[in-house]
């Protein structure tokens, strides 16, 4: 199959900044990546797609503990696990200096490994958060890393009552703050990246996904389908377009291969109310009153028959989030025919 290989070209990108590659175009070269955050689902059905592609050369895969078990039979000529705390600088910088990898530069990391759960959230998690956010992005420039992305939430834009139907990357940020910490360090992340978006060496990008389908995804949507039962407030509906851990995977493969950095939303395909997607999964939700809504949900949490927690997102049950991925779709999944085992026109992106 042939593939596309761009050069310069001296565009400027959808956030104008200024590029030495035209956005869209698949990255020169066989693929070094980082991956921090490696024992997220996400991760590993990422991971697993990588490593089928021929031109990712080599990938380390870094989290605390110990290595996902799918993933313990991969080459390890192209697959090297490591535990390491990446709130510490020092861990940090020495990943970027292990043996294996001296003369092979990685060209990428993807940042995943944030601790969204506010199960145990505490300050420690609080100082996690940050400090990997800025102790990964500042090694990454100083060892000179081409591609720089930061999986962030939907969770950062504001909720109420006059949100446009779907919400673009520019719209309101939740910056109250009385917002779950959790909320805070997402966003502390992303304007740490976003001051180093117009570094002329690195693109790095920020990906807000919408609410993640998939087993053991610890995201707010499907802690809430994984309830027993799930509890909604009574007279509301909201209106989502949740996306799945294989699709969002896909969109990450894209981001890693093609060219293109700022701010981008992605989503499903499909777009409907909270209650078609719980009766298209066979699940009965119970309804509550809303002012009800907080007490049944840590009686649930006390009882084990959730992990979901309604104070993490309130508003999220109540107003309606649709997020517009349009720049996305139009920047790489348009180009998904250049990336070895992505259709044209992202046909087998669709959930």
């Amino acid at each position: 199959m042939s593939r596309d290989r761009a050069g310069p070209v001296g565009l400027a990108n959808d956030d104008g900044h200024e590029s030495g590659h035209e956005p869209g175009t698949l990255r020169a070269g066989k693929r070094r990546i980082f991956i921090a955050g490696a024992r997220r689902r996400v991760a590993v059905h990422l991971i697993e797609r990588l490593i089928a592609d021929p031109d990712v050369e080599v990938i380390l895969a870094v989290d605390r503990g110990a290595c996902p078990p799918t993933l313990l039979g991969c080459d390890p000529d192209r697959f090297v696990f490591s535990s390491a705390d990446l709130s510490r600088r020092r861990q940090v910088d020495n990943l970027f200096l292990l043996d294996q990898f001296r003369g092979r530069r990685f060209d990428t990391v993807l940042h995943l490994a944030f601790q969204g759960n506010p199960h145990g959230y505490n300050f420690k998690s609080h100082e996690f958060n940050v400090n990997a956010a800025q102790h990964l992005l500042e090694a990454s420039l100083r060892h000179g890393v081409d591609k720089y992305i930061f999986l962030s939430s939907d969770a950062v834009y504001r909720l109420g009552p006059r949100n446009d139907y779907k919400v673009r990357e520019d719209a309101e940020l939740n910056l109250d703050p009385s917002a779950h910490p959790i909320l805070r360090d997402t966003l502390d992340a992303e304007f740490i990246c976003r001051a180093k978006m117009d570094d002329p060496h690195c693109e790095v990008m920020v990906i807000r996904p919408s609410g993640v389908f998939g087993g053991g995804v610890i995201s707010g949507i499907n802690l809430l389908f994984e309830s027993n039962p799930p509890v909604l407030p009574v007279g509301f509906d909201p209106m989502v377009n949740p996306t799945t851990k294989e699709r969002l995977s896909r969109d990450l493969m894209l981001a890693i291969s093609l060219h293109g950095k700022g701010v981008f939303n992605v989503a499903g395909s499909t777009i409907g109310p909270l209650s078609r997607f719980l009766e298209e999964r066979g699940i009965k939700p119970i309804r509550v009153p809303g002012v009800a809504l907080k007490a049944f949900n840590r009686v649930q949490r006390t009882l084990g028959m959730t992990r979901y927690h309604a104070g993490f997102h309130p508003k999220r049950l109540y107003y309606s989030l649709v997020l517009d991925d349009a720049k996305f779709e139009r920047m790489f999944r348009a180009n998904a025919h250049r990336v070895l085992g992505l259709g044209r026109g992202g046909d087998e992106l669709e959930d």
